[in-house]
């Protein structure tokens, strides 16, 4: 595997995030409110910063993904509404949207077949913008549902489908049900091509995507297990993910928070042998 040259910058924020951890996860005294940013249905203003290193399936390749992701609530929210109590109660906004932008940096072999040659190609990649809606919420569950929308922005073909895509979803969410301050998010989303690059292969995939979110230490840290299954209709393939995040909260910075995601694909079709992601969320209202 063939990583680029930003892999030691890599190793120094894993470093930084080793330092602060033991702080976060000992701390016992805080607030209650939920600045974890790990439910999906409390909308917050958020701005996240995550790296995720990835060993690809062909060509002997390497991945590195450099995201910026941006969260905003719009409309009244859940609490204001009169309609839950307690710690689910502040379930930010009805609505919300969220942007990712992303720079990526992919590392090939040409002789395991790469298109491009031996060659490390960088540069901008596809955005999505995402406009997620609460109708129903109560104490016990919620129903979300929303259309994300990617755009063909990558600098280069390999950064990128070359498609415009929307993606229309809904999510079911469960408080509570496998223990206090736990959620249980299930999720189906179809993703479809509508325009873009006639060359590129068109996009029509079903996704199953479910979310087991644990908070602990008083909300100062969390467990997420996340499998996800893609099948892709349009290439005939069957893609199964699953990671796991640890996060924590960083007690000298009000609102800010980091974790640690690995994660790992499996069956014949898989995207990557193995992914790791870490990253830095600071939220406020």
């Amino acid at each position: 595997m063939r990583i680029s040259s930003k892999f030691g910058s890599f190793f120094l924020l894993l470093f930084l995030l080793a330092l602060t951890s033991p702080v976060a996860v000992l701390a016992q005294d805080g607030e209650k409110k939920d600045n974890t940013g790990t439910n999906p249905i409390n909308f917050t203003y958020d701005a996240r910063f995550y790296t995720e290193m990835s060993d690809l399936d062909f060509s002997n390749a390497s991945m590195l993904t450099n995201t910026f992701e941006f969260r905003a609530p719009l409309g009244k929210t859940a609490a204001n509404l009169g309609v839950v109590e307690g710690f689910f109660g502040d379930l930010g906004s009805k609505y919300a949207l969220r942007a990712k932008f992303r720079h990526k940096t992919l590392s090939m072999d040409a002789a395991d077949g790469s298109p491009f040659g031996n060659a490390t190609v960088s540069g901008i990649g596809d955005l999505d913008v995402r406009f997620l809606a609460v109708p129903f919420v109560n104490s016990k569950y919620a129903i979300a549902g929303g259309v994300e929308a990617y755009l063909p922005t990558a600098t280069h073909d390999a950064l990128g489908d070359g498609k415009v895509s929307l993606v229309p979803q809904l999510f079911a969410g469960f408080f509570n049900l496998m223990g206090k301050n736990s959620i249980f998010v299930p999720g189906y989303l179809y993703a479809f091509s509508v325009a873009g690059d006639e060359d590129r292969a068109s996009v029509r995939q079903h996704k199953i995507d479910i979310y087991f979110v644990w908070l602990l230490a008083g909300m100062k840290n969390w467990l997420i297990i996340n499998p996800q299954m893609n099948f892709d209709t349009e290439n005939e393939k069957e893609i199964y993910l699953v990671d796991a995040e640890f996060g924590f909260m960083v007690p000298q910075l009000p609102g800010a928070s980091t974790y640690l995601r690995p994660g790992f694909g499996y069956g014949g079709d898989k995207p990557f042998d193995w992914t790791f992601e870490f990253g830095f969320k600071f939220i406020w209202r």
